[in-house]
């Protein structure tokens, strides 16, 4: 398998999970107080624990998942432009990863980042630089013009 496609496989990937994640995170966040509402009014025929659940999910803060929909909003620009091998869509992708990573204890307050999660986006991180980094040399090489052969004038 080429860089190339490797790389692909990969944005296929990222744009997946960060699509999906965006959209599930800002609905989350701008449907919360309608789903508290509805929740808060309708019998409970949910076993305890996942009252328990449900209850700790409206505890985190709306900004949380609104901010969280919206790094991975970022996380998908990012992609997009490294899709064509732009370095601002790789910088785009690293903040996101790295700001997601960081949302958790800004808005729950906890020590509540994954070792994990951190290998996770780290791992991320290094091979998109150095698929970037080896297919941008691979291609700025290809698209210098070359000077035509000295011919000998005698």
């Amino acid at each position: 398998m080429s860089n190339r496609t490797f790389l692909h496989v990969l944005l296929v990937l990222t744009l997946v999970w960060a699509g999906l994640s965006c959209f599930a995170y800002l609905m989350m966040g701008l449907l919360m107080p309608s789903m508290q509402t509805i929740y808060e009014q309708s019998p409970s025929l949910l076993p305890e624990e996942f009252t328990v659940m449900i209850h700790r999910l409206f505890e985190i803060p709306r900004g949380y998942y609104v901010g969280a929909g919206l790094l991975y909003g970022l996380e998908v620009l990012g992609a997009a432009f490294m899709w064509r091998l732009r370095w601002m869509g790789f910088h785009c992708y690293a903040l996101a990863r790295l700001l997601l990573l960081l949302l958790p204890v800004l808005f729950i307050g906890k020590g509540f980042v994954g070792v994990g999660d951190i290998m996770f986006a780290l791992l991320f991180i290094v091979v998109y630089y150095l698929l970037l980094r080896q297919l941008n040399a691979a291609t700025d090489n290809q698209d210098k013009p070359t000077l035509p052969p000295d011919e000998d004038v005698r």
